[in-house]
């Protein structure tokens, strides 16, 4: 679970390297993202926000992770939106113009230095797509 928190907060925390692969019609619009500290450190704690537009009440649904390092998948995984930050969020979400999740975890010290590429996409309690990210980052020693 913290590997996918982990993977979830970088995408959401580096503007510069993930872009929206959201439909037009998405009920989920990111406005702003914030991580600290900035870059995060392999070993350390790092904390990351992310607001935006939630259009509707979310009762329940699903996060589906891909991610790669350097072309070889190493992550390809569903879980239940209304517990990966249960201390936080609790469904049903309510709709909210400034909806934030933030949590914080620790990168291993042991992650493999290389480019990361991998999509998130968010679904609702009906399938439907709530929002979607695609990322590609480089993490260093």
């Amino acid at each position: 679970m913290k590997v996918i928190l982990f993977f979830l907060l970088i995408v959401a925390a580096f503007a510069d390297i993930w872009t929206d692969c959201s439909k037009a019609g998405d009920d989920f619009k990111i406005t702003s993202v914030s991580i600290n500290p900035d870059p995060p450190v392999k070993g350390s704690p790092v904390t990351a926000a992310i607001t935006g537009n939630l259009q509707k009440t979310i009762t329940g649904g699903t996060a589906h992770l891909t991610v790669s390092l350097n072309g070889i998948k190493l992550l390809d995984e569903t879980k239940d939106i209304c517990t990966i930050d249960p201390d936080e969020v609790k469904c049903p979400i309510p709709a909210n113009p400034n909806f934030t999740l933030k949590d914080t975890v620790t990168i291993p010290s042991y992650a493999p230095s290389g480019t990361y590429t991998g999509q998130v996409v968010l679904t609702d309690q009906d399938g439907t797509e709530i929002a979607c990210v695609k990322f590609n980052l480089d993490l260093k020693e």
